[in-house]
């Protein structure tokens, strides 16, 4: 806008009407939560600490799993990773507690979201120390209740019974929940405390005391996640980034049982690696394996959208259990569990996420559709609070599809582009309200490729004319 005020002479100004440029993020960042009880503290202390070299890591010391994660990660070609150190425990209970860590306060798993604010850097996968590939087999997962009852002045206990006759059960642990207002007095909801565990039939419930009566409800039993696995999915959604786990290591039938109790942005693994150690072969983890081989090919020509699929691996000698291609590795890979075949030399063999949304299976397409929601946040976060008018508008528009042409250009997407949505009328547009649609097609790894083969006898004929024109016009001839 012109300066309208009086003064005598020429000035010049410049524009601030210019365009966004696109924001070249790091797009191979790693989170790796874990423990190192004999770190240097000054170095590593518990929380968040940025590493950029395997050098810097040796302050962590060789307790723990920080370490371990952090030498395959960067073994594989991984560069930059955002360590969370967290307190170890010998208690199990304890250790899995301080590993996910808390949603309010952001620690563990959850320190994740602080990344961004403290770095610059957000992670786009996330791996996590402890035992991922743990479920409960056959506990409760919900429970639905019937009626609600009458009179209730304080919770009233909950008792399960019955539950099959396995002699590994365990039955749940659970708490019932009081409305209020119009509910005040009814049982609306019971929630669970503890699954239990080997139930083959549903279990009975019963209510008692709180002076009321008449609530019933019916337990659901199935298998129940892992609270390590459910933590990742909710900070991978919150910050668009994806996980990646380490499966039960025990059979291919029990990794996809396994695979089902994952979230949609997790990638299952199984089964883990085996590093030979002074001539013992030792299982290790594959999710740091798999991170580091992720970020190589971020970094390398394949960028966001390469698949970290049919990677040479580096780092390992062996897989902790035999895969054998096409036929397990098909299992696996067709139930969403990617795996390490040994087929021409140690590989990452699979890249689906266990999203039930065939279209976001693919870990390189899902990362893509992160990339492009920042890169679109990142341009038009220059135009907010600019006057609502037709160049701006038009700028708008412009900046988008210049987004869209420039990752056509490098491949990570078929095509894209931007427009002004329909949902734009004068009422919300008062209100400083503007609405653009975006479209776009990632590129997708060829998987599977088929290749069919036909008998064709008329090459009988093509070498018989050879043969007559080598006679008639060569050093062939025919016996008198």
């Amino acid at each position: 806008m012109v300066d309208l005020s009086y003064f005598h002479g020429s000035k010049v100004e410049e524009s601030e009407d210019t365009p966004s440029l696109i924001r070249l993020n790091n797009y191979g960042v790693t989170f790796i939560n874990g423990t190192a009880p004999d770190a240097d503290a000054a170095a590593f202390p518990l929380g968040l600490t940025l590493v950029k070299s395997l050098k810097q890591a040796a302050a962590l010391g060789a307790a723990g799993t920080l370490l371990d994660d952090l030498t395959y990660f960067c073994g594989e070609g991984g560069s930059i990773a955002i360590v969370n150190r967290v307190e170890y425990s010998a208690d199990p209970a304890t250790l899995e507690a301080n590993l996910i860590g808390n949603a309010a306060s952001r620690t563990g798993i959850y320190a994740a979201l602080r990344c961004k604010a403290l770095f610059q850097l957000k992670p786009r996968v996330l791996i996590t120390a402890g035992n991922t590939g743990a479920w409960i087999d056959n506990g409760v997962v919900s429970v639905n209740v019937t009626a609600g009852g009458s009179g209730y002045t304080s919770a009233p206990t909950v008792t399960a019974s019955g539950g099959g006759s396995d002699a590994g059960k365990v039955l749940p642990t659970l708490q019932a929940v009081l409305g209020e207002g119009a509910n005040a007095g009814k049982v609306v909801a019971v929630n669970v405390v503890t699954p239990g565990k080997n139930m083959s039939a549903a279990p009975a419930l019963a209510f008692s005391g709180g002076a009321g009566t008449g609530a019933a409800a019916t337990a659901n039993i199935g298998d129940v996640g892992n609270a390590l696995n459910s933590a990742l999915n909710t900070v991978a959604n919150e910050i668009d980034a994806r996980g990646y786990v380490d499966g039960p290591n025990t059979t291919d039938a029990e990794a996809v049982r396994w695979r089902q109790t994952l979230g949609s942005r997790i990638m299952g693994i199984d089964p883990m690696g085996i590093k030979n150690l002074a001539g013992t072969p030792v299982p290790v983890r594959a999710a740091p394996v798999f991170a580091g081989v992720r970020a190589r090919v971020v970094a390398s020509n394949e960028g966001v959208s390469g698949s970290v699929s049919n990677k040479e691996i580096r780092t390992l000698d062996g897989a902790a259990r035999t895969i054998v291609y096409p036929q397990d590795s098909n299992y696996l890979n067709s139930n969403q569990v990617s795996t390490i075949i040994n087929e021409k030399g140690l590989r990452t063999w699979g890249s689906r996420l266990a999203a039930s949304n065939a279209l976001w299976q693919f870990d390189s397409v899902r990362a893509v559709a992160d990339m492009l929601k920042d890169d679109i946040e990142d341009i038009y976060f220059e135009w907010v609070d600019k006057k609502f008018k037709a160049h701006n508008l038009k700028m708008l528009v412009e900046d988008g599809n210049a987004l869209m042409r420039t990752r056509t250009l490098n491949t990570d997407i078929l095509g894209g582009r931007v427009w002004l949505a329909d949902l734009n009328t004068p009422s919300l547009n008062a209100q400083g309200k503007v609405f653009l649609d975006c479209e776009f097609e990632p590129v997708v790894p060829m998987e599977q490729i088929h290749v069919t083969t036909y008998r064709n006898i008329l090459y009988f004929q093509l070498v018989l004319d050879q043969v007559r024109g080598a006679i008639e016009n060569g050093p062939l001839t025919l016996a008198a």
